[in-house]
């Protein structure tokens, strides 16, 4: 338990822990993270890196900006989840949401949303796309991770195509 104590004995922590628990598992901005938590990006700095040093996050750095997620590896026991999810509150996945107003059939991320910030592409998007609402989105969200989001559109035929002989 004392390594759970940190956590579970601060509202802060707990809330934090428990908002990145039922947000898709995926790479958050500070400013994001910031808004997710409703405080100052300097105040969700010190929260997430606490929530780093006690293994619950992991942190990468790109051109000068830090980026946080939820490490998946770390398997938290079920008495902890659950003390920690009493602090849960309503949270919405503002990305998730902005995706599905493509209209593609599928959206799937990669490179700087999955902790990947070597891997060319950051959003695969399958089906037809409307490339006024792309540019919208690709500026509010370039805005948000602060820096460039490389993006690949391809056929429902091509991807299927390419799923079924295992293209990565």
């Amino acid at each position: 338990t004392l390594m759970y104590d940190d956590i579970l004995n601060d509202k802060k922590l707990s809330q934090a822990a428990a908002s990145f628990l039922v947000l898709p598992p995926r790479t958050y901005a500070i400013g994001e993270a910031a808004a997710i938590l409703r405080v100052s990006t300097g105040a969700a700095a010190h929260i997430l890196s606490r929530l780093v040093a006690q293994g619950l996050m992991r942190s990468f750095s790109k051109q000068g900006k830090k980026y946080f997620f939820f490490d998946n590896k770390h398997e938290l026991p079920a008495w902890a989840r659950n003390k920690i999810m009493k602090f849960k509150r309503k949270v919405d996945d503002r990305l998730g949401d902005d995706i599905k107003k493509l209209s593609a059939k599928a959206g799937f991320l990669s490179g700087i949303f999955a902790g990947q910030p070597t891997l060319p592409v950051d959003i695969l998007l399958v089906g037809r796309v409307d490339l006024k609402k792309l540019d919208k989105f690709l500026e509010k969200w370039q805005g948000i991770m602060g820096m460039e989001i490389n993006y690949s559109i391809m056929s429902e035929k091509e991807f299927l195509s390419r799923r079924n002989t295992f293209d990565r």
